[in-house]
Parts: structure tokens; sequence; C-alpha cells
């Protein structure tokens, strides 16, 4: 993951910049779970997961307890969509690039496998927080 482009598009305010105090988690920080290709346009949503929470929680999160972040990002506009396989080993591994103010590239897996697209917008689609069960 390009750091500096990930943290550029969803560290402004009108994506994740807000509840993060003007960032947001890193990279690593964050677990790809969820992946939707809308067959009926051109986009794709991406769910990520990440235990390091808001700065700036809504105020309807704050009477509840949680230990757990997920965001959904809505990608629109695609082109150049290829596939070369979805597994486990795929969803651990993403990279999204700003190529020019009106495309976005973006690869779901590493080396052969996965998906790979260009978007045209972005905007974060959904957001919760949730308590999850500790490991023990």
């Amino acid at each position: 993951m390009n750091g500096s482009d990930w943290a550029s598009i969803l560290g402004e305010s009108r994506f994740l910049g807000e509840l993060y105090a003007g960032g947001s988690p890193a990279p690593e920080q964050c677990e790809l779970f969820y992946v939707h290709l809308d067959e009926r346009g051109d986009s794709a949503t991406l769910g990520f997961e990440t235990r390091v929470l808001p700065a700036a929680p809504r105020p309807e999160w704050r009477e509840k307890p949680y230990n757990r972040f997920e965001f959904y990002v809505l990608l629109g506009g695609l082109t150049g969509f290829v596939a070369d396989g979805w597994g486990s080993s795929e969803a651990a591994s993403f990279d999204v690039s700003v190529v020019s103010d009106k495309e976005i590239a973006v690869r779901l897996g590493s080396g052969q496998g996965g998906m790979r697209f260009r978007a045209s917008s972005i905007r974060v689609a959904r957001t919760r927080v949730y308590l999850a069960a500790q490991a023990p």
C-alpha cells in the first residue's frame, strides 16, 4: 500500500479525516474483509476493519462500548478490470494509488493473483463501530 496515497485520500475530511482528526488508520492497520462488484453498473465496494478507533467518534457511538471500526469504500467508474483469482491470500494485500486527479488505481492481492482496476470516483459509503469478542 502506498501510505501517502492512502492518507491523502482517506485522511480528507469528506472521508475519514473528520473521525480521525485529519488522519486515517495506516494501511497495515486495516484488514480488507469485503469485496462486492456491482454487475449492474461499474462500481466496487470494499469493506475494511481496523482496531484503530476514531479520535473524534460520532455522538451516537459514545454511548456504547466498541473496540472495532469498519468502513466501506465505494469506487465508481471502473475501467480496466482484471481478475486473476481470489482467495484469502489475495485478500491480505491491497494497494490504492492516485494516478491523476481523475483516476485511482486499485490492486487487491499481490503478484499474479487478485484483482486490478481503475476508478474515477471514491467515497466512504458506510461506517460503524462495534464490540468484537477478544481472542483468548
